[in-house]
C-alpha cells in the first residue's frame, strides 16, 4: 500500500509533458512486444498483408507443388467464403488452414497444394494470380465493409434487429 502512494505522489509531482513522454515510451514497449509476439504466435497485426511463397517438397518426387498463403485483415463475415471459392475456382487443394482471430482482426495461414503443375510459367501464372485474388480480398476488407454489414461494431450488429436502420443502432 505504501509503495502505491509513493508512486502516486512520484507521478503527481510529475509535470504532465514528462507523464506523457513515459505514456508513448510505454505504448511503443508494448507494441513492439505484441509485434514479436504475433510473429512467433501467428497473431494478426495492424497492417492488412498478403504473402504466397512456394514451399519445396524434396523427400516427395511428384508433380505436385505446395504454396504457403497468408492473410492478415479485418474479420468480416464473407471472408472465409470468399477465400473458399478462390481456392476452388484456382484449382488447389486445402492442405492445412490455421486461422487466428484477436479484436476484429484475422490471419489466415494456409497450405495449399497444386496438383500436376507443368512448367515454372505456370507456376509463376498462378502465384501471380493468387496474390492479385487475395489482395482484392483483403482490400475489400479495409475499404468499407460490406453492404449487408454496414455497422462496422459486431457488437452493434448482434444487438440490432434483422431490419435495422443505421440511426436506430
Amino acid at each position: 500500500m505504501l509503495l502505491r502512494y509513493a508512486n502516486l505522489r512520484l507521478c503527481l509531482q510529475m509535470d504532465k509533458a514528462t507523464l506523457l513522454g513515459k505514456v508513448i515510451e510505454h505504448l511503443k514497449e508494448q507494441k513492439s512486444t505484441t509485434m514479436e509476439l504475433s510473429k512467433v504466435y501467428k497473431l494478426p497485426t495492424d497492417s492488412d498483408e498478403v504473402i504466397i511463397d512456394f514451399v519445396t517438397n524434396t523427400t516427395e518426387p511428384s508433380n505436385n507443388v505446395f504454396i504457403k498463403a497468408s492473410i492478415c485483415c479485418e474479420d468480416r463475415p464473407e471472408l472465409l467464403s470468399e477465400i473458399n471459392h478462390t481456392i476452388k475456382r484456382l484449382t488447389l487443394t486445402m492442405v492445412q488452414a490455421d486461422m487466428t482471430c484477436l479484436g476484429g482482426r484475422i490471419k489466415c495461414n494456409f497450405i495449399l497444394c497444386v496438383m500436376n503443375i507443368a512448367s515454372e510459367n505456370e507456376m509463376t501464372a498462378l502465384k501471380k494470380s493468387l496474390r492479385i485474388i487475395f489482395e482484392r480480398i483483403v482490400s475489400s476488407c479495409s475499404s468499407t465493409t460490406s453492404s449487408n454489414y454496414r455497422i462496422k461494431s459486431k457488437r452493434q450488429r448482434f444487438f440490432c434487429s434483422a431490419n435495422y436502420n443505421t440511426n436506430d443502432c
